[in-house]
Order: structure tokens, then sequence, then C-alpha cells
């Protein structure tokens, strides 16, 4: 029996008949056993000669006879558990038969559906180019796939493996190409070739097959045929069907599948491969060609009112398919303002139906809200892809004003595809290629809008979007994103955002139009699960088209027709359309007639590369009013002057991204809250603009105070600069720790640019104590109103403890990513490529304004050594000689001083006359310590220069206080005895 059929793979493994039960082995007789006895007893007579003993031996028999016969009850005993265990096997084996059957019989139904599942459950046709599968006749036995092996022993096991070769209630088939015939009471064999019929056209192609029948006169029973989209056609491979008693069949195609009707066999053309007599609406026998014996068979039968139905919106299906004549007429371009727009009444948030192009029986109506939410497309280079995505926007627009209707575009081609419909007010934003920080900041503003939806809605009452009052604001956001693809193989993270929006969408009123090339194996099936509109411009490979629309045929599209597609309208039916075309006149009048007020934008632009300080007020967008109307450099509360410090809090320096609550804000300092504020950044990077922009912070609000307070008189400056030469560094440090000290008025800034490179030139004890100043500013002057802000690049090389007394911290752009992490960064906030003034302000991307530094006025002049003629001096050089020549070319007669010349110069002393001017003792640092006697006399009434090293500051005065910081070895320390240590410029200058 031939079988078209083929058994699903779980039904490859085969079964198998258990063994028969093996008979057991036959037991012997047990001689030895017998003979023991005999043989005890035997010797046991000997050993005591009593006769008695020998009764023994009759044992010998009787344990014989006994082994014989429990021998044999074993047997009888095993050949019955081997029997009740196969015959157990057998059942287990009956009802895996029956369950691999109903599996097998499952799933040669869904294999082939017949003809009546076809018309009770309106499957859509499932048209194909290959030839049609077999055709169901009706239900019956059939050949099953199940294997059973093994040998039968018996009638028990002959009927099982008989039972597991049948399988009955199954599709019995036949090949519609080798002919089928029925054979009976007319009604009955039309009610049957009919639903041959039905089953060849839901399967075979109306583009490559036909279906004809007899010629169509009054009364026809197969005149329904025309009605099918099969009808019509010539020289191609179809079926015919011939009914003898209804006329001859109107045709004359080649390689025609033939239906034949007769009342009896014999009237049937002859070569048909199948015979169906039928004897009654539920019986039927079945004779194949080429087999001796007939096949019982419950036939299938289709009647003349819903086989004509079924030919009608099969037909119906082929022309939206774009299978009919009709299809074929469809323009080759299309202008969208030549087609009707739906109508509205502009208030409606239930729909967003817009008409972007034409089909065959009317304008194609796409409604995302309702037929949604969500839609794909694909096409190849130069199908007009873009040029539909452009279309659908333009149509959208021109429907529904901004209130109702948003867009937000990413395009990774360059940005260029969606520039015409830049202009629109519905446009919130035009994203192009991202890198990676922009990546991030994309995911946190989708989040933050969908956040911000269910806030609304929540806030409202409202279960979706559609049941919200028109007066609260909340426009459905349609997200297109051009080249899917390539923005999730570059941002995987991304998919995880747009399948949230996928699944939420709908309620909240957000859509996604998702284009690419190939959505097939990129899109999740999360997301395709909810993209109900399907569209496919012409595609390179059929599965392609297959895995988006369901069928093949965008595939077939020939490359000189852009903007044809197949479409699926969420309803499950390709269609074949002839997308539109929006020119720049009606891109233009939609602008125009939309209105000036533009929708919500749910995603800001970058921060700009330079921020002037006017410009922030227009970058900070609404959800900060506060900050809107402030100026880069001023501060949030009103700052006062008195005999204390400056005290003021938020000093805005910058504009912050803050795309998680798709805001801008003011990038503010307080630092009565955050603590002193240490710039980190690479050379080139902006730390010396972001040092100056909270440096005008604190002069404009100076500034302000001044103007409400005093009238608008000039106030002095509040910050301290280090900046300049060293000792200006120097005494301004000294300076300001002394006035934090000792309870004097305090700068409100101390600006250190460079502070990690700022004292390495300086000598160790120097560099030490300029550090441990900063620190003690840092620690002890928050609580006087001293602020400290300073930059570095390396902040490795600040020590420990300086480095953790700053209390925040301003990232600005590191040379690695690494370098970033390790000072306190967010990795994914870096870009080797950021401009000048770009970093990150607690955790968010920033941009420093463009902050022109302002002049304070030099540091105070170091004076030149001047040698009163009237006082006498004691110098300490380490170059004694050079020194008196020095100090003789300046009119006075120096006394040279070396080690162990004390006496000397006692003597010279003595010697010199009451009139002469007052001595000039010059001598190194040696010679000093060794005259110790000497420079205690001198000390209380001369006046002390040294010119040299602490080394020999240290030699003559005997203190281990840090004298003033001098720039080079052309200045010295002079040192008086009221006024202390002094800074002069070597060499000494005439006396007046």
């Amino acid at each position: 029996m031939d079988r078209f059929d083929t058994a699903p793979a779980s039904l490859d493994i085969p079964l198998a008949l258990p063994p028969a039960p093996a008979d057991p082995a036959r037991a012997g007789f047990p001689l030895i056993a017998s003979l023991a006895p005999v043989a005890g007893a035997i010797g046991l007579w000997a050993i005591t000669g009593s006769l008695f003993s020998l009764m023994f031996a009759a044992l010998g028999p009787l344990v014989a006879i006994a082994s014989m016969v429990d021998a044999r009850r074993s047997a009888r005993r095993q050949r019955r558990r081997g029997a009740d265990d196969r015959r157990r096997r057998l059942i287990e084996l009956s009802a895996e038969i029956r369950e691999r059957h109903d599996l097998e019989r499952r799933a040669a139904w869904h294999r082939s559906p017949s003809s009546r599942r076809v018309l009770e459950q309106a499957e859509h046709s499932a048209w194909r180019d290959g030839p049609p599968p077999p055709i169901v006749l009706g239900r019956g036995a059939v050949a099953s796939s199940l294997r059973v092996d093994g040998a039968p022993i018996d009638s028990t096991d002959r009927e099982l493996l008989l039972g597991a070769g049948r399988l009955d209630d199954a599709p019995v088939l036949a090949a519609a190409g080798s002919g089928i015939g029925f054979a009976g009471e007319l009604q009955l064999a039309r009610a049957a070739a009919r639903a041959c019929v039905v089953q060849f056209a839901h399967h075979a192609h109306p583009r490559g097959f036909t279906v004809a029948g007899p010629v169509q006169r009054d009364g026809d029973p197969w005149a329904w045929l025309h009605h099918l989209p099969h009808a019509g056609g010539r020289g191609r491979a179809g079926l015919v069907v011939i009914d003898r008693p209804a006329g001859s069949p109107q045709t004359d195609e080649p390689e025609s599948a033939v239906v034949a009707i007769a009342r009896i066999p014999s009237e049937l053309p002859p070569g048909l491969g199948a015979i169906v007599m039928l004897e009654g609406p539920d019986r039927a026998i079945l004779r194949r060609q080429g087999t001796a014996a007939d096949a019982p068979m419950v036939p299938v039968l289709v009647g003349a009112a819903e086989s004509e139905s079924w030919a009608r919106s099969a037909a119906a299906a082929a022309e939206r398919a774009g299978f009919g004549n009709r299809s074929r007429a469809l323009p080759s371009r299309v202008r969208l303002d030549e087609l009707r727009s739906p109508g509205g009444d502009g208030a409606d948030r239930s729909t967003l139906a817009a008409v972007v192009g034409i089909a065959a029986d009317d304008a194609l109506e796409l409604d995302l809200a309702r037929s949604g939410p969500h839609a794909l497309v694909a096409g190849t280079t130069g199908s007009g892809k873009s040029e539909f995505l452009l279309a659908w926007i333009v149509a959208l627009a021109g429907a529904h004003p901004p209130s109702l209707v948003s867009f937000l575009l990413v395009d990774f081609k360059g940005g260029a595809a969606f520039e015409p419909v830049r202009r629109l007010p519905h446009v919130t934003g035009i994203v192009t290629d991202l890198d990676e920080s922009e990546a991030e900041r994309a995911v946190l503003s989708l989040r933050a809008e969908l956040t911000h939806r269910e806030t609304v809605l929540a806030a409202a009452g409202a279960r979706d979007i559609a049941a919200l009052d028109h007066r609260v604001e909340l426009p459905r956001l349609v997200i297109v994103i051009d080249e899917f693809q390539a923005m999730i193989e570059r941002f995987p993270e991304l998919g995880a955002v747009v399948g949230d929006i996928a699944a939420r969408g709908r309620s909240l009123g957000v859509h996604l139009v998702l284009a690419s090339q190939r959505p097939n194996g990129v899109v999740r099936e999360q997301v395709t699960a909810n993209c109900a509109i399907r569209v496919s411009l012409r595609v390179l490979q059929r599965s392609d088209s297959e895995a988006v629309v369901g069928t093949p045929e965008a595939s077939e599209i020939p490359s000189s027709a852009p903007g044809r597609g197949v479409i699926d309208r969420g309803d499950g039916i390709p269609v074949l359309f002839q997308s539109a075309i929006a020119v720049r006149e009606l891109i233009d009048e939609v602008t125009a007639t939309s209105g000036s007020r533009r929708a919500r934008r749910t995603w800001l632009d970058p921060l700009p590369t330079r921020i002037a300080p006017d410009a922030v007020a227009e970058l900070v967008t609404d959800a900060e009013p506060e900050a809107a109307g402030q100026r880069a450099g001023t501060v949030n509360d009103r700052p006062a002057i008195g005999d204390d410090a400056l005290s003021f809090d938020g000093l805005s320096f910058g504009v912050v991204d803050e795309p998680e609550r798709q805001r801008r804000s003011a990038a503010r300092w307080s630092p009565l809250r955050d603590g002193a504020l240490l710039v980190l950044g690479a050379p080139g990077s902006g730390r010396s603009t972001a040092l100056t922009a909270v440096e005008n912070a604190v002069e404009n609000a100076t500034e302000s105070a001044a103007e409400s307070l005093a009238g608008g008189d000039d106030v002095p400056s509040t910050t301290l600069r280090l900046d300049g030469p060293r000792s200006a560094v120097w005494d301004a440090l000294a300076g300001a720790q002394a006035a934090v000290r000792g309870g004097a008025v305090v700068p409100t800034l101390v600006v250190i640019d460079d502070l990690d490179m700022r004292f390495r030139a300086w000598p160790e004890e120097y560099r030490h104590a300029a550090s441990a100043m900063v620190e003690s500013l840092i620690r002890e002057g928050r609580a006087r109103g001293l602020a400290v802000a300073a930059s570095a690049v390396q902040p490795t090389a600040l020590g420990a403890g300086l480095r953790d007394a700053f209390g925040s911290r301003l990232l600005l752009r590191h040379a690695t990513r690494t370098d970033l992490v390790q000072a306190g960064g967010r990795g994914e906030l870096w870009r080797g490529t950021a401009p000048s003034g770009s970093g990150q302000w607690h955790g968010h991307r920033l941009q420093v304004v463009d902050a022109a530094r302002r002049s304070f006025g030099a540091a105070p002049p170091v004076l030149p050594l001047e040698l009163r003629p009237d006082t006498p001096y004691t110098v300490v050089t380490t170059a004694p000689r050079a020194a008196a020549a020095t100090i003789a070319a300046a009119g006075r007669a120096p006394i040279l001083l070396t080690a162990g010349g004390e006496v000397a110069v006692r003597a010279a002393l003595a010697a010199s006359s009451p009139d002469a001017p007052p001595p000039v003792i010059v001598g190194d640092g040696d010679a000093w310590a060794s005259s110790w006697s000497l420079s205690a006399t001198l000390r209380e009434d001369a006046v002390t220069v040294v010119h040299g090293s602490l080394i020999e500051f240290r030699s003559l005065v005997r203190t281990r206080e840090l004298p003033p910081l001098l720039d080079d070895t052309s200045q010295c320390w002079v040192i008086h005895p009221v006024t202390g240590v002094q800074r002069a410029i070597w060499p000494v200058a005439p006396g007046g």
C-alpha cells in the first residue's frame, strides 16, 4: 500500500517484541547425592559393626527422588513467571503503540489538513510555487511508519504486529497529478470532487497553477470554479475537472492533473491513479492503480455553497496579495498628496491612521495604534525603504497634530534620510550614529520616557493613553529606527530597551517602527511578537521575505520597481502595494499647517562642544525653571558681604546632561555641601577653564551682592589665585593660613591650578610645607567660609592626605578609560575625542562654560637689597669672597670671616675708628657656625643677610621655621631684628 505521509522523527525509534521466555534446563539424575549416603552407611557399619547403621543407605534413593521432584517444580514456577512477565511487557508495548499511533495521527492531520478543516477554520491559503502536496480523500486505515522488531511466537504477537503497522482514522492521501476519479451518486461524487479542488487551490499558487472545469452553462455545478484566482490562466500546469454529465472541460492546459466524476467506475477516464467509489456519505471504497486490494474509507464532502464562498475569499486574498488581475495594475509612482487622508476630529488618541500608499483595492491605510502597536520594515538597498518611512512620517504628521503624535528618528546611515522632516514640529529629535557614551544616553532617555508616561497615566487614573483626557498633554511617540540591525550589532544593550518598549508600548503610547535590510535573526522574538504590522519591500532572499510577511513575494520584486512591497496590515494577510512619495512641497505644507508649537522633547541633543556664559539659559531645559534664568557664574542664594567671608552656595560653572530625567541642568558646586573641588583631566582637557568658571562665579556673586547692598561701590576680589612666581605663591599660601588660624578676613575661594606640578620644583622642605598648608586650608578653612578649588593631571602625585581632603571631583577628559575609572569616574562616559571642557560631574556628562579669566593684578615686586650706611650687617653666603667684592662695589668695606677667624675679626673691629661706618662682616655657613659668640653679639643690632640655601640661613639664624621662599639664587633673605625676615634681590644696591 502506497504511503504519502511521513512519520514524525520521534516515531523512528524502533520498538521490539519481548523475547519468548526460555525453557529451564532439564535437571540431571543426582548420582553423587544418591551414592553418598550408601557409602557413608557402609563406612559406619565397618567401624561400628552395627547392622542398624546400614539403614542409612536407604537415604540415597530418597534424596535422588526428592531432588528430581524439586527440580521439576522449580522449572514450572520459572516458566510461569516468564510467561507473566512477557504478558506484562506485551501490555506495555500495546499502550506504547497506541500512544505513538495517536502522535502519528495528529502529525499526519496537521501535515495534511482536509478540505473540511480549511473551510471550517477559515485558514488562509498556503500558496507555494512548488507542486501541491497530496490531496486528502478522506479518513481511514493507512500504513503506519511505526516499527516493531522481533519475531512473533503466537497469534497474539502476530495480531499486535499487524495492528502496529496499521494507522486507523488517518488521512487517506492521493497525488493529484496521477489523476483521481469519483464514482457513485452524482451529488456525492461532486461533493467529494469539490473537496479535492478546494485542497488543490488551497496549496497551489495562482501564479503557477490553474483550475478549469466544464463549460459554464445554466445550473452548472462547477460555476464556482470561475471565482477562484486560479481561473482564466493559460499555458500553466493546473487541475482539470471532468464531469461528463455536466459537460466537457474548458481547458487546453498541458500536464494538467485530473479530477473526474461519473456514476460508475467504467465511465471514468482511463489511467487514473486512484478511484473512489462512494457508497454513501460516510462510506467509500478506494481503489489504487496497481493494487488488488480495495480500502474502505470515510470520504470528505464539501457543499456547493461553501465552496463558492471559499473561492470568493481566496480571490479577494489573491487581489490583496497582488496575484489578481487588478494587482498587476499598481502604478510605479504615487505621490502622497494625491491620496486621500483619513478623517478625524484632531483629538482622538485612539488612532494613528495614515495613508502611506496604494494597494490593489484602494489607498493603503495603516493604523499603528489599532493594528500595531509596532511595525517591522524590511528592504534592501535601493528598495525605497527610506522613502517609505518618510512618507509614513509625513502622512502621520499631516493627519495628526503634534499634541497627538511625535517622532523620535534614529538613523544609522549618517542621518541624511530624515533631514527632509527635521523641521516638522512633531519631530522631537534626530539621532545619527551613536558612540558608546551616546548609546548609554539613549538607553537612559528612552527608559525615562517610559517612566514619565507611566507617571502621567497614573496621575490621571487612566489605564492606557487612549483613555487619557484630551486636556492632558501626552502625544503618542513613534520611534523610527532605520538600520536597526546596525544599531543592535554595535550596541546590544539597546536591544533590551527596545524589547521593553515593545512589551509596554501599547498602553503607554510608544510605538516602534524598526527598519532593516534583513530583520530575520536580528529582531528579538519578544519584539517581533508585538510587531503586527509587517512591511517588506524588495529583499534579496526568499527566507527574509517569508520571515517578515510570510510569503516569498517580496524577494521576487524587480529592482526596477522601488517602493513596491508586500505588507501585512496586522490582519495576517499579505498585500502587494506601492509606497507613496512625500515631495518637498507637501512636507513644507504639513510643516506650515501643523502650527509653531513643537512636541515635547523626549530626546535632547548632546551638549555642545562650547558653551558661552550667556548661553546657559538656552541650554538648561524647562524641567528646572529655577536654573533657566541664571547665567553661568552665579549662585543660587543671594550672597552677603560683611566683615566675615562671603557666604555662598550653588556656584554654577557649566551644564549637566541628565538623560534619565530628560533634561539639562546647571552644574553647581556647593562648597558648603560638596567640600573642596579637585578638577582632574589630561593636558588640554580644560582644567584651567573650569577653575576660571568657578572663579568667575564667585566674582559675579560678589559683584551682585555689592550692587544690591553697597549701591554699586567696588568690592575687592574675594578670590585668591595661587599663580605667578613661587615666592608669591608661598606668600599667598602662608597669608591665607595665617588668616584662617588668626581669625582675620579670609578669601572666599583659593584657586590652585596644576596642584600636582605646582610645588614639584620647590626645595623639599618647602614642597612638603606647601602641601601641608593647602591641606590645612581645605580642612580648617571650611569652617571660616574658605573654599579651595584645584586642578591636577595625576591625583596620585598629591599624596593620600591632600588627595582625600578634597570632597568632590570634576572629571574632565582623561587619556585612557582606565585613568578615568581610577580617578573615580564612570568608564562608560569616557570619550577619547571629548572636547575641552567636557567631562562628568556627579556621574553625569557635563560641559564647562568657556569662561574668560579675569586679571587681578600682579604680586608686589621684590626690592633690591640696600645696605644702609648706618647699619651693621652680617652676611652669610656660599661664596664669601665674591659677596665681599659685590659689597665693596656697593660702597661698603666688608670684613671677611673665615672658619676659626673670629679673633681676627674682633681685632679688626677693635682697630676701626669710632667714626667709621658700621661693619659688614661676610662669611660662609661654616665660618659663622664656628664663630657663634661673634654672631650672638651682632644678632641684636646687626641686620643679617643670607644669600644661599636653608643651610646658610640656619647656620646663623637658630630656628626651624621656614623663611619666605626665594624664587632663585638672585634673591636673598634680609633679617631685621625688629621686622623679621624679608625677601630682597641680590646683588646689593648702594645705600642712600
